[in-house]
């Protein structure tokens, strides 16, 4: 036990304590619940009832008590949120502190959600918990990768409170991964990093063409978030790091939503906090096993701005849960913006589209953007000499199809959005069922 973390660990439970305990005793709930993965019942109707008594938005729609059933409450979106902002704010917080969270707009719908002082506290004992599941425990240093700018950037006297490196994503260049890679192989102390799955990807191809081997570093878990890290990738960085991948599904307005366990594509969701529904693409109807489905979470936890049945924008596949305490998926992708279909109308995720590639060991990136049903442009960063294109429009073909008409465009670099997320795939195209018939 390293004892900077130790003392990190321990003046923080302290403080708790002193204050209270309460993130001690969300902690030991979410721990406790996840374990025994006993159900949600009861906060979901402690929720339904605040809400309905205290929230303008929820008072004029739901008005009687039979409806008090979260399948009666309407499904929200960002923009039902920013339309009837004020009518979201709890009447019984509208005097108290809160804490204005707020969504980096990458994807284009910018908001802000306040959460009362007590859901802070329950996402900082999510925090604690998930990361304790991927063996970094609280005061462990790590390395947090993604764009450090005015209002992201931490003072120094926070970064060593927290004992995090911070390194910026802007450009994922070779200079980036020559230092990143020599700060994992010099600093013994780093147990963890957390990044967007697109910049584990370009360091899993650098760190495999570089020949690097386990014993040169002393890592013992990457937390992946926001976007799909494949399953060659995770491959490379556990072999190479010799480390464990934990892929992470939260957001900025609620938290930590799932995690997987062991480099595997499962995600558990935290039933303690949250309640997940999984619906069809196109209804509120509850999707099928092994079905493409949209993530709809209701937070337990935030009294000052309740959301419930909020439509995250996220796809996921569901997975036959064996009880409402125990709510699993794989994968996690954007919205029907992001989503492209093969020659044949079937829906791809970029988890099909990944295995193209992987043969072509130059190729940093990719981007598919679909223009039509059958025409689609993908840019590559990489490569370009390396292989005949003849070759690399093959591969994609047997995920697209015979009849797609690729293009490809070699750039050196694919720009990130905003907040230093990537799109691996874009749609140009509207689904059209009588183009495949």
């Amino acid at each position: 036990m390293m004892l900077g973390s130790w003392i990190r660990r321990t003046g923080f439970w302290t403080l708790d304590r002193l204050s209270g305990g309460i993130t001690r005793k969300h902690y030991n709930d979410i721990k406790c619940r996840m374990n025994k993965k006993t159900s949600n019942d009861e906060q979901i109707e402690q929720l339904l009832k605040h809400a309905v008594e205290s929230t303008p938005y929820y008072k004029q729609r739901i008005k009687e008590a039979p409806l008090l059933k979260i399948e009666n409450f309407p499904i929200i979106t960002k923009y039902d949120i920013k339309k009837n902002y004020g009518e979201f704010q709890s009447e019984r917080y509208l005097n108290k502190k809160i804490h204005h969270m707020s969504t980096s707009g990458s994807t284009g719908t910018p908001f802000t959600v306040n959460q009362d002082m007590n859901k802070r506290k329950r996402v900082l004992a999510e925090i604690i918990y998930f990361n304790e599941l991927g063996k970094q425990k609280l005061g462990d240093k790590y390395i947090y990768f993604r764009v450090w700018n005015d209002k992201t950037r931490k003072s120094k006297l926070e970064s060593i409170m927290q004992n995090l490196i911070p390194v910026d994503i802007s450009k994922l260049d070779k200079s980036f991964l020559i230092s990143t890679t020599q700060m994992l192989k010099k600093n013994k102390k780093i147990v963890s990093a957390l990044a967007y799955a697109s910049t584990y990807k370009v360091l899993a191809r650098y760190l495999q063409n570089e020949g690097a081997v386990s014993s040169e570093f002393n890592i013992k878990s990457l937390f992946s978030s926001s976007e799909i890290l494949d399953s060659k990738s995770k491959e490379i960085l556990c072999n190479v790091l010799g480390c464990e991948v934990y892929d992470r599904y939260s957001n900025q307005e609620n938290g930590i939503i799932a995690q997987t366990r062991n480099n595997s594509d499962i995600f558990y969701v935290n039933t303690p906090s949250y309640y997940v529904e999984l619906l069809k693409v196109d209804s509120n109807e509850p999707a099928s096993k092994g079905e493409l489905a949209r993530i709809i979470i209701t937070d337990l936890y935030n009294y000052a701005m309740p959301l419930i049945r909020y439509d995250t924008g996220d796809l996921a596949i569901k997975i036959e849960e064996s009880s409402k305490a125990q709510i699993r998926f794989k994968t996690v992708q954007g919205r029907s913006s992001d989503l492209v279909y093969d020659t044949n109308g079937n829906q791809l995720t970029p988890l099909t589209l990944y295995f193209c590639i992987w043969k072509f060991e130059k190729i940093m990136q990719f981007q598919l953007i679909q223009k039509s049903a059958f025409e689609y442009r993908i840019k590559i960063n990489g490569g370009q000499n390396a292989y005949e294109h003849a070759e690399i429009i093959k591969e994609f073909k047997k995920a697209l199809g015979d009849k797609a008409n690729i293009t490809l465009e070699f750039v050196h670099e694919i720009p990130q959005l905003s907040s230093g997320k990537f799109k691996d795939t874009i749609s140009q195209y509207e689904y059209d069922e009588s183009n495949y018939l």
